[in-house]
């Protein structure tokens, strides 16, 4: 378990149903040489019963680790409040993450700076990110930008009333990425919408309130998923 191996696990586990059969066996003879009473059918159905439970549990986590898991609540919220904790960044979105062994694991993130904020400096934010990551929690990062339009303005109000839009749908979860292109009369933003609602009613039901407000926009909606808590 230190190494986090499945085969090792599971190689430990094979040889500890192989001592359990052998101490039942001995178990099994002396109660039948001391009280001649045979329990040999019995202990070997109740060892029968652990053998295809543990047996099921390691299909279940090999056939997990193929078609894929979410990550651990606990490792994605310490990623996200490191990776919120650099100034200049005003939130962690779109966090993946895959794990390709015990060691090795790849992932990407979006954070949300500043739209006027330089390249240089983005560069520079998104290197330390991806350094400060793996260093700490052996992640390979990939950190991706929102530009977010927090000047004030045209932007700020469209905003505001975007979230009084979405005060209506409580099926959705999360906003994020959003951005006002004046200059092309262009908004843009991702939502994330509850597994169990139609995402793609919801959607458009939106889309019908904020061209209702906004005629003279482009509104373009990015329906997103929550990869982790």
């Amino acid at each position: 378990q230190e190494l986090h191996s499945d085969s090792l696990i599971a190689s430990g586990s094979d040889a500890l149903f192989d001592a359990a059969i052998s101490v039942s066996t001995l178990v099994a003879a002396a109660v039948s040489l001391l009280w001649h009473v045979s329990i040999e059918g019995w202990l070997g159905a109740v060892i029968s019963l652990f053998i295809i439970k543990a047996g099921i549990e390691m299909l279940m986590e090999a056939v997990s680790s193929i078609t894929g898991t979410r990550p651990e609540k606990e490792l994605s919220e310490e990623l996200r409040s490191m990776v919120c904790g650099y100034p200049g960044v005003h939130g962690a979105f779109d966090l993946m993450l895959h794990n390709y062994g015990p060691t090795n694991t790849i992932g990407s993130v979006h954070i949300e700076v500043d739209d006027d904020m330089p390249a240089r400096e983005i560069h520079r934010l998104t290197r330390e990110i991806a350094a400060d990551v793996y260093q700490k929690l052996g992640i390979v990062l990939t950190v991706g930008i929102y530009g977010s339009g927090n000047s004030g303005g045209v932007s700020s109000e469209m905003r505001r009333e975007l979230t009084e839009v979405l005060k209506k749908y409580p099926e959705v979860i999360q906003m994020h990425g959003f951005y006002v292109d004046e200059e092309h009369k262009r908004v843009m933003f991702d939502l994330i919408v509850d597994f169990s609602a139609d995402a793609k009613e919801i959607c458009g039901k939106v889309y019908e309130d904020l061209n209702a407000r906004w005629p003279d926009w482009r509104v373009d909606i990015v329906l997103d998923s929550d990869y982790a808590d």
